[in-house]
């Protein structure tokens, strides 16, 4: 019984290699805390940088406390909802198609009669996502205010799809209004036409249309498909999961 006791004790590995092993597991756990950390710390200079300048630009365009409360807070409010469809994938980006109904549900009922969405499971990257959501928001507020969202036989129409141009992938986002008062271009230039026009090219490295039709306003946004993350929309659909909460909790009851 001792030989076979003394043996046992000499197979075992030392404690000081077991002790080493967790050292070395303590510190890449470390490293990648800070990794993760750094990154955090990052992308929440980001935003607070992106909603200083809605906040700033907003201020600028408007004359009362409370003209600037409501533009901000509709204005934010676009901005969250990009960001819970990011949150809700790990940050890996969101579906095209929960990013225009998130953003348009406000305005009116998603049934394909007022409001209609058509186009391929994409999945965009976080820029992409929250670029295109602030522009589809303001486009909305425009429509409801004085195009075809204000009037209940108006309709608006947004599409998506991939092509090609000169041999390279491309993504391009339609706006379509129709059935709503006379279009006539306004004088007034804005941080949300500047947002419809501007900024959403440039952060997207893409080309803007903006046509202010008799029939209705035209948007057109085409963009290179790298800001595209899959192209199957492999990333959760969370209307889609809610739908399935919604169903599994019909069956627990």
């Amino acid at each position: 019984m001792r030989l076979a006791s003394e043996a046992t004790i000499r197979t075992r590995p030392p404690l000081r290699a077991f002790a080493d092993v967790r050292s070395i597991a303590v510190k890449q756990e470390n490293a990648q805390l800070r990794v993760t950390a750094d990154e955090l710390s990052h992308r929440i200079k980001n935003l607070v940088a992106i909603i200083q300048s809605i906040a700033r630009q907003t201020m600028h365009q408007t004359t009362t406390k409370e003209d600037f409360e409501a533009r901000f807070s509709n204005r934010l409010g676009a901005f969250g909802r990009a960001l819970d469809l990011l949150i809700a994938n790990d940050w890996r980006g969101a579906r095209i198609d929960d990013l225009v109904r998130s953003e348009l549900t406000p305005f009116g009922v998603l049934d394909g009669v007022q409001i209609s969405v058509k186009g391929p499971p994409l999945a965009l990257k976080p820029d992409a996502a929250r670029n295109i959501g602030l522009a589809l928001h303001e486009l909305a507020t425009n429509a409801s205010k004085y195009g075809a969202l204000s009037v209940p036989e108006g309709k608006v129409a947004v599409h998506w799809g991939l092509a090609n141009s000169s041999g390279r992938a491309r993504l391009r986002v339609t706006w379509r209004e129709s059935g709503g008062p006379m279009v006539t271009e306004p004088t007034h230039r804005g941080f949300g036409r500047k947002i419809i026009q501007e900024v959403t090219a440039h952060a997207l490295a893409g080309k803007v249309t903006h046509e202010f039709l008799p029939a209705g306003v035209r948007w057109t946004l085409d963009m290179p498909a790298a800001f595209v993350v899959s192209a199957r929309g492999e990333l959760a659909s969370t209307a889609a999961e809610g739908r399935r909460n919604e169903g599994h909790r019909h069956v627990s009851q």
